[in-house]
């Protein structure tokens, strides 16, 4: 029984792998779509008003139905939170922030 157990969880491993890398293509494509935009500042605020949509669109629509509905499994999700790297946020700049770019540009120009 015991090995029945390590098989199962070798594949999903290797399925979580599979997802990874298949996550980690999606993560290359969209950065070489973003560098090929650089210095486009109205495409690139495109591209992460889709990457906020579909942040929100995962959090509302797949996350948030898929939380834990034992106190086992709580520990178990927020364990992994903690080990792996926090909760995902998608920071926003601020308009004074915006600003102090071209306060900067403009000291280089004087």
């Amino acid at each position: 029984m015991a090995q029945t157990e390590i098989q199962s969880q070798n594949q999903s491993q290797q399925g979580q792998t599979a997802d990874l890398s298949e996550l980690e293509a999606i993560a290359d494509r969209l950065w070489q779509i973003a560098q090929d935009r650089q210095g486009d500042s109205t495409n690139l605020l495109q591209i992460l008003r889709v990457l906020e949509a579909i942040h929100k669109r995962i959090r509302d629509d797949l996350f948030q139905p898929a939380l834990p509905t034992s106190r086992h499994e709580l520990f178990n999700l927020l364990r992994d939170i903690e080990t792996n790297g926090g909760w995902p946020h998608i920071y926003r700049m601020k308009i004074n922030e915006i600003c102090r770019y071209l306060e900067q540009s403009e000291d280089v120009e004087q």
